[in-house]
């Protein structure tokens, strides 16, 4: 198999992921508590954005400015989803607020139609607030020991989860600009290697959400 048509196939895969995933979100909505519905916004907005920037890709060449969109979907879920968790809730309102007005403007100061001089700034420090927010609520735990034995242990390993995939995401994403403009072909390996890691996010996110859900049922 040619390595461009398996990098092609990788690549794509985590939109197919999102539609199986979006499906699960759908069956268990009514089941849903704060956390997981959060969870599952996320997944279908995921989704709609995959499918919007298939389409721009396909017939106008670009889809760049999508990164905005994602990066105001992750503020907007990962951000509430802390201020439900966290007992600093002006710190994460605080976080929120520079996140989106940092998006906003890189949006507009930004040239998006150009992949050579593409760096979404914003994209890069909202998955670094995400990952310090994730750091403190795990010291939150910690000095609370009891938490970590009673109902709070589900978040415990959401909250491990997304801390490992936004270090991985900024780590990614960090470099970007300069493999794309240096060395093209590690910035295929890093946009491979960054899709089987949304894949198994995904899945994660999907399995949290039907077990939730199930559980809700019962």
């Amino acid at each position: 198999m040619d390595l461009n048509y398996l990098f092609d196939i990788i690549t794509y895969s985590p939109t197919f992921v999102l539609i199986f995933s979006t499906s699960v979100c759908l069956y268990n909505y009514t089941s849903l508590d704060k956390i997981t519905k959060l969870l599952a916004y996320y997944l279908g907005g995921s989704l709609l954005i995959a499918l919007v920037a298939y389409f721009l890709g396909k017939f106008l060449g670009n889809n760049l400015f999508l990164f905005f969109v994602l990066t105001l979907l992750e503020l907007f879920v990962f951000m509430k989803l802390y201020h439900i968790l966290l007992k600093k809730k002006k710190l994460v309102l605080g976080m929120a607020i520079f996140g989106i007005l940092l998006t906003i403007a890189d949006s507009i100061y930004i040239k998006a139609f150009d992949v050579k001089v593409f760096q979404p700034y914003s994209k890069i420090l909202t998955t670094l607030l995400i990952v310090f927010l994730a750091l403190v609520y795990f010291f939150e735990l910690i000095k609370t020991e009891e938490k970590l034995y009673k109902h709070k242990t589900n978040y415990l390993s959401l909250n491990s989860m997304i801390l490992c995939f936004f270090a991985i995401q900024f780590l990614a994403f960090l470099p970007l600009n300069f493999l794309v403009n240096v060395d093209r072909q590690m910035a295929d390996y890093v946009f491979v290697t960054n899709a089987i890691i949304l894949m198994i996010f995904y899945l994660y996110l999907t399995y949290f959400i039907w077990k939730r859900g199930r559980n809700q049922k019962q």
